[in-house]
């Protein structure tokens, strides 16, 4: 199959369709003939927050389908090690992404905009791919013209649409800076991880990954501000989006490394790679103790050693059942199965269900939870099948799946705990990435910079105890 043939069979649903539907929590609608917004409970699901989080999940896939293209044409091209099997669903998933990107820019500036970010975006999928190649032949000429192209040529061109678009309310400079700072991600990444060095490679990994929920902030407030009526007068940034966007990272992370560890210790079973198995673990780990402390700072340490706990299984269950595929030990893959299907996910979603009082009900929860599971289950599967097309197709579903739960879990806790989460009256939007500014968010400004924190001396800790 021809993968950049995929564009021509995306099916997205434009922003602007969706952004204006009722999410079923409740939105905040503007008072007829006029800009002001009524005096209403806070909430997560706006059309402005709609916005912010589906920029933020196409960019966040997006960055993670170049990675996994510049890695997997990098072992492709290099002879001896991995194989660089899957290349081509990787890079068909990474069109298809462009093509949902294209479908939103049409859905908010027409055609001829959308026309131009496709044309912009097209190269980059060729860089990708070539990047990776070019290192792994050393070809040093054409790695310098394709980072001539991903540093200056493709960040301006695309910089320069995009603040042209939004009226100048996304600032050129700016956005030229962020989308010249993630294309260093994407070639850092791939640059560490040739080298060996896996925890360079995943720190910039969640460095970059988180940039895109940077971009997601800042390109949806600069359009909301330019065409309010449009949202329903509502912010891109409050207090309630900033939770949602919150807990929308922190779980597409834990999605992305929880599928990781699987893979990673299948291939170390099976002695096809896993170089970076232990690494990826510890991140996993690193990001559970993120969302142990978040957790803490909302419901405190009781609920939070709670979570912690039924946490720790699942991680260990993950690499646990990547080493039972590998094996062939059917016993032991159901029983880990039945452990993520039906403990895991009921005993979590319990927790989850009665720390928000059940205003997230519990079979709900516990349902959506056993879908996340069953997709990393299948993905792994999948990946030891060589069905590439089915690891990544459900892998973009499992991704997608992650900012409905945090849309779901950060609802929840914005209609139990609403004081918290009021926004300041006239409060403005901010610039690139900022979160919102109001007295009652102390908690979260507080907490969450000492999220990586936490997740960091995890790491650390696991570390020095391996040496």
């Amino acid at each position: 199959m021809n993968w950049k043939q995929a564009k021509k069979t995306v099916v997205a649903v434009p922003l602007s369709a969706v952004l204006l539907a009722s999410a079923g929590l409740g939105t905040v609608s503007a008072s007829t003939g006029s800009t002001q917004i009524p005096e209403v409970a806070p909430t997560v699901d706006t059309p402005a927050a709609q916005l912010r989080l589906d920029i933020s999940n196409l960019f966040s896939t997006h960055f993670i389908y170049q990675t996994e293209v510049a890695l997997l044409s990098y072992h492709e091209a290099k002879e001896g090690g991995p194989t660089g099997e899957g290349l081509e669903a990787a890079q068909e998933q990474l069109v298809a992404n462009g093509g949902d990107l294209t479908e939103a820019i049409k859905s908010v500036y027409g055609q001829e905009a959308a026309d131009a970010f496709d044309k912009i975006f097209d190269t980059q999928y060729d860089d990708s791919a070539g990047y990776g190649a070019a290192v792994a032949s050393g070809d040093q000429e054409q790695i310098d013209q394709i980072k001539k192209d991903l540093l200056e040529t493709f960040p301006t061109d695309l910089g320069t649409l995009l603040s042209e678009a939004t009226g100048g309310n996304l600032p050129k400079d700016t956005a030229i800076s962020v989308l010249q700072e993630h294309e260093k991600d994407v070639m850092q990444f791939l640059d560490n991880s040739v080298e060996g060095d896996f925890e360079e490679a995943y720190a910039e990994f969640n460095e970059g990954y988180e940039r895109m929920f940077t971009v997601g902030t800042a390109l949806s407030s600069a359009i909301v501000k330019q065409m309010p009526e449009k949202f329903e007068n509502t912010k891109a940034v409050t207090p309630a989006a900033d939770l949602r966007a919150t807990f929308s990272q922190l779980l597409g992370e834990h999605f992305y490394y929880q599928t990781a560890t699987s893979i990673e210790a299948y291939k170390a079973a099976t002695g096809e790679g896993g170089e970076a198995f232990e690494v990826v673990g510890e991140m996993q780990e690193a990001n559970a103790v993120e969302m142990a402390a978040a957790v803490e700072s909302l419901y405190g340490k009781e609920s939070a050693d709670a979570f912690n706990e039924i946490f720790s299984t699942q991680y260990e269950d993950s690499e646990a059942l990547g080493k039972a595929v590998a094996e062939g030990n059917t016993e032991k893959v159901n029983e880990i199965t039945d452990e993520l299907l039906n403990t895991f996910a009921v005993d979590l979603g319990t927790v989850l269900s009665d720390a928000t009082g059940g205003k997230l009900p519990k079979e709900t929860v516990i349902s959506v939870l056993q879908q996340h599971e069953q997709s990393t289950i299948d993905i792994l599967n999948s990946y030891a099948e060589g069905d590439y097309q089915a690891v990544y197709e459900t892998f973009t579903e499992g991704h997608a799946l992650m900012f409905t739960i945090g849309q779901a879990l950060s609802g929840a806790i914005v209609q139990q705990m609403p004081e918290e989460f009021a926004a300041a009256p006239g409060m403005p939007e901010t610039g690139m990435g900022g979160m919102a500014d109001s007295g009652t968010m102390n908690w979260m400004l507080v907490t969450f910079p000492l999220l990586a924190l936490a997740g960091a001396l995890v790491f650390t800790r696991r570390k020095a105890l391996k040496e």
